[in-house]
């Protein structure tokens, strides 16, 4: 009887064992994916910060460019608008923004 004991405490020992290397091994993955994961988000939002303040202040300085618009066909219909100026046989138009 008591080799029977030793046998089933033996088994449940290395059941024991088997299952905390299971359970550390298990951990360790879902720290890693959760720091992965994490580390993914972090740097897609800064990314995107970064992105819209550099627009925003690209936007914000006054840099315009003259731009022929080529609709417009004759002096009167280009003049109409400020900021157009008939020249050269185009209408140019000075308050054009690239980002636009």
């Amino acid at each position: 009887m008591f080799s029977l004991d030793q046998k089933n405490s033996s088994k449940q020992s290395f059941q024991s064992s088997t299952n905390r290397f299971s359970w550390y091994y298990q951990n360790i993955v879902f720290v890693s994916v959760f720091f992965v994961v994490i580390s993914t988000c972090v740097y897609a939002i800064c990314s995107l910060r970064f992105t819209l303040i550099t627009s925003h202040l690209s936007r914000s300085s006054n840099y315009f460019y003259p731009t022929s618009i080529p609709w417009l066909t004759n002096k009167a219909d280009c003049e109409h608008n400020l900021g157009r100026v008939w020249r050269e046989g185009h209408c140019w138009d000075y308050e054009h923004d690239p980002n636009f």
